[in-house]
């Protein structure tokens, strides 16, 4: 870990120190822009081989980028927008569109449809998303966010002397409150807090039969049932200082609770208990943009977490790097 840490530090500093180098030289022109597409890769020690991002995002009213943190200028514009997006990994694959519409009176709802398909096998999971929020001012906002997952499946299968039904279900409910707000600074460009609080509920039932003859005839029926009952509660905390509009340092708390239900019976056998737990998360980070050209932009990201506090085996380090273009 400690060598990875050292490999990726150096290389956040190489990036980083051709960017400042380079940005005399020239100055992109922040032109106003429609158009947002951009391709990245996030590399972690979560045991893959990364993460491939590509999106794209076309704004109905033009985006000023001008006097402003330039990942904040989709925060700043407060528009109506549509969006698509897919990402690759070890573990799945994403697809996901979403829009935002922006009425006169600074209220705005959105909308968004992911897929997960699951590389593990032909499993997959579609996750139907809505939100509803206002904007305060200029530099502050607060959404309303829904999430919901429903999948059910059903198997059987009967031969001579065997017959069995099986019945799955996984219900997940995500209700999430998120307050922005940006604090410009005199002698930097600003602070950019973040508050979040979400509560999940997620319900997994696996109801399962059977029935079989031996050759005497006799016949032996099983049943089993299987209930997993989560309720999460999460409080997130982040602050992002922006030194310039360019480049920015940030921190990040979180705390979760989580309760568990649980029911696993049989034919011959009943277990049913609860549990619960605390975790917590905190992390620093810091992120540039360098503008190498009047559209495209190249985007640096450094975070470091721990999780529970400790400070070993749960450390996550990840350095993430793409290329932005704005026209």
């Amino acid at each position: 870990m400690t060598r990875m840490m050292t490999t990726t530090m150096t290389t956040m500093s190489i990036a980083l120190m051709l960017a400042l180098s380079t940005s005399s030289v020239y100055a992109a022109q922040d032109n106003a822009y429609h158009h947002e597409a951009e391709l990245s890769f996030l590399d972690s020690d979560d045991g893959g081989d990364g993460l491939f991002n590509a999106n794209y995002r076309y704004y109905f009213k033009a985006v000023e980028q001008a006097e402003k943190p330039y990942v904040l200028a989709d925060f700043f514009h407060q528009g109506s927008t549509v969006a698509a997006r897919y990402s690759t990994s070890s573990f799945d694959d994403i697809y996901e569109l979403s829009g935002q519409y922006v009425f006169d009176s600074n209220w705005f709802v959105g909308a968004k449809v992911s897929r997960v398909n699951f590389d593990t096998g032909s499993d997959s999971s579609t996750i139907y998303s809505a939100n509803l929020g206002y904007f305060f001012t200029d530099h502050s906002a607060l959404t309303l966010n829904y999430s919901r997952i429903s999948e059910s499946e059903s198997n059987t299968f009967t031969s001579t002397n065997y017959n069995s039904e099986r019945y799955d279900s996984n219900d997940v409910d995500v209700f999430g409150l998120t307050y922005e707000h940006f604090i410009p600074l005199q002698s930097t460009a600003g602070v950019m807090l973040t508050g979040a609080f979400t509560y999940s509920d997620q319900q997994n039932t696996s109801n399962a039969s059977s029935t079989s003859v031996d050759d005497l005839g006799q016949v032996t029926n099983t049943d089993s049932k299987m209930y997993f009952g989560h309720n999460n509660y999460n409080v997130a905390i982040n602050a992002d200082w922006y030194i310039n509009n360019a480049w920015s340092v940030g921190a990040a708390a979180e705390q979760s609770y989580t309760e568990t239900d649980y029911d696993i019976s049989g034919t011959t056998y009943d277990n049913q208990g609860n549990n619960d737990r605390t975790d917590t998360l905190t992390g620093i980070n810091t992120r540039y943009v360098w503008r190498f050209a009047d559209v495209f932009s190249a985007k640096f990201s450094l975070d470091h977490s721990y999780y529970n506090g400790e400070y070993d085996s749960e450390t996550q380090t990840s350095f993430s790097v793409g290329v932005n273009a704005r026209f």
